[in-house]
């Protein structure tokens, strides 16, 4: 994160949990995630192994951007049991305070290889501008 990249996190450092139903992950985690970017753009890339893009979830309100992704378990046959189980069922959840105005309609996002990388571009009125003295 270089210096004049100024979204914070404020989510808790510790995971979390929810309430447990059928079908929705109890526990979730804050993941590893790096923030760079430019005058023009910032890029925020969240690892989370094991979700599909079906489980990813963006919002952002009120200069508040909120990730959340659900590792879903693989479908099993009836009967089976793991005997050990590397991935287990797990959700994260990442909440980050942009302190720079973002473009909202040209934010992107792209998951590939279990990292989800956000671009951000800063708008027009809030980005550095050089003034010539007369």
């Amino acid at each position: 994160m270089n210096a004049t990249c100024t979204p914070t996190t404020c989510s808790p450092s510790t995971p979390t949990r929810s309430a447990p139903s059928v079908g929705v992950t109890e526990t979730l985690q804050k993941p590893l995630y790096t923030v760079g970017g430019n005058a023009d753009v910032y890029e925020v890339r969240v690892e989370m192994p094991g979700v599909a893009k079906s489980g990813v979830k963006i919002d952002l309100e009120d200069n508040v951007l909120s990730i959340r992704g659900e590792r879903q378990t693989a479908v099993v046959p009836e009967g089976w049991k793991a005997l050990h189980r590397e991935l287990s069922p797990l959700g994260y959840q990442l909440r980050l305070r942009l302190n720079t105005p973002v473009d909202e309609d040209k934010l992107t996002a792209n998951l590939e290889n279990g990292v989800l990388t956000l671009k951000l571009p800063v708008k027009e009125a809030a980005k550095p501008r050089r003034i010539e003295v007369q």
